[in-house]
């Protein structure tokens, strides 16, 4: 089940009305999944890097423009929020079992298994938090 206040946020941050931004979460998250089933390999930092990839393309795609360092800063809640309801959305549906191989059965699980992995915790960390900074999460 996807956060009806989360996507209210998004969907206001995004000028996208609420129930496209549900079905785009929807279609985001399963395409957060496959590359990770294809690759047969359960990795968290993987997980991650294609979560924080599908993010920022989808966001690119309704026309934010992130080409420059100062672009990225600009738009960093928005991708964290995107990231943190794609999470929320990927843990609570079964069927994402090659998720559920990473860790992904709770945002928490899965910040706790990239926590293993040095170079990219800070990273995945402080994007996550960005959401979590956000007073109405």
């Amino acid at each position: 089940m996807i956060n009806t206040e989360a996507i209210e946020i998004i969907s206001d941050t995004m000028g996208v009305k609420g129930h496209i931004v549900t079905a785009d979460i929807k279609e985001l998250t399963r395409a957060w999944e496959e590359p990770l089933r294809d690759a047969k390999f359960a990795d968290p930092r993987l997980a991650f890097y294609v979560l924080k990839t599908v993010a920022k393309a989808y966001m690119r795609g309704r026309n934010l423009r992130m080409g420059n360092a100062q672009g990225l800063r600009r738009h960093e809640r928005k991708e964290a929020m995107r990231m943190r309801t794609m999470i929320r959305y990927a843990s609570g549906e079964s069927m994402f079992s090659c998720l559920h191989g990473t860790g992904v059965i709770s945002l928490e699980a899965f910040a706790l298994a990239l926590s293993s992995y040095a170079d990219i915790a800070d990273e995945a960390s402080e994007v996550l938090q960005e959401g979590q900074n956000d007073e109405r999460w």
